[in-house]
């Protein structure tokens, strides 16, 4: 091991207000200071440098580490400016509040973006995770995250799983990231402790509690079985409305119902549901 070596690396980009959560780019114009074990190799030729060995890259309250990271410079108005920076093995993106973590990521400065590669690459704020099997977005300025392949997002008791998810923040207590919104689009399964919602797309908001969900809706609860086009979730009150296709779209307005029975003696037996049909005729 050759020691812990240390480079400060200028950043001229623009600082507006204060930023939160993740922004090694976003209102940031505080020197990055670099770390290795392993050395640190500057190519002047190719405008990059290269860190080896446990290496960190620390700018503010953000700091990256992996073992190999690559800094991509160029001239600014204030001297040297790095615009891009790829981490690679055992990364992590650490806040006083939030931690992302992943085998491969990169870094666009300038536009405040970074893409996370795991399984999973995942992102954990102090109430909610975000985790995706293929790759892991997240958008400084919109504070937004864009989860692709096997997309989960968890909060407490409640987990929405799709194809690709979109999650939505705001700020919340001491600066941290709280997840508000989160879309889902392709294979949606939403649980909760009472129930089970499959579809095709989804919107969740967080704030009020309702979710809708869209295309070959499922709703499963205690053993019974509902089917529909549309559904219209509310998971404080855990009133559930379903119907054959949403507000305003023409096609199939029935719903399909299984319904399971209370397992009790025959003289007890009684229906657990009691609905109507899409003319609204007593069944």
């Amino acid at each position: 091991m050759i020691g812990r070596w240390l480079l400060f690396l200028a950043l001229a980009l623009p600082a507006p207000a204060l930023a939160q959560g993740f922004n090694l780019g976003r209102g940031n114009n505080e020197e990055i200071q670099v770390y290795a074990d392993d050395g640190i190799e500057w190519v002047s030729d190719a405008t990059r440098v290269i860190a080896r060995g446990n290496a960190k890259a620390v700018r503010g309250t953000v700091t990256v580490t992996a073992d190999t990271l690559t800094a991509y410079y160029r001239d600014g108005a204030g001297g040297n400016e790095i615009w891009r920076l790829d981490a690679d093995g055992n990364v992590t993106i650490k806040t006083p509040t939030e931690t992302a973590t992943g085998f491969k990521a990169t870094y666009d400065l300038e536009k405040a973006i970074f893409v996370l590669r795991g399984q999973p690459a995942k992102m954990v704020t102090p109430t909610d995770q975000v985790t995706a099997k293929d790759t892991l977005e997240y958008w400084e300025k919109e504070r937004m995250a864009v989860a692709r392949g096997d997309a989960v997002a968890f909060q407490k008791d409640r987990k929405i799983q799709s194809d690709v998810l979109t999650a939505h923040f705001r700020d919340g207590a001491k600066g941290s990231l709280e997840l508000q919104r989160a879309d889902g689009y392709g294979h949606v399964i939403l649980t909760t402790p009472k129930e089970v919602v499959t579809g095709d797309r989804s919107d969740y908001n967080l704030e009020t509690g309702i979710a809708t969900v869209a295309g070959s809706v499922k709703i499963i609860r205690d053993g019974n079985e509902l089917n529909g086009g549309y559904a219209h979730v509310n998971l404080n009150t855990g009133i559930s409305k379903l119907f054959g296709a949403a507000p305003g779209v023409p096609g199939d307005t029935r719903v399909r119902g299984t319904f399971t029975p209370e397992k009790q003696s025959p003289e007890q037996r009684r229906a657990v549901f009691k609905g109507a049909g899409a003319s609204g005729d007593k069944r």
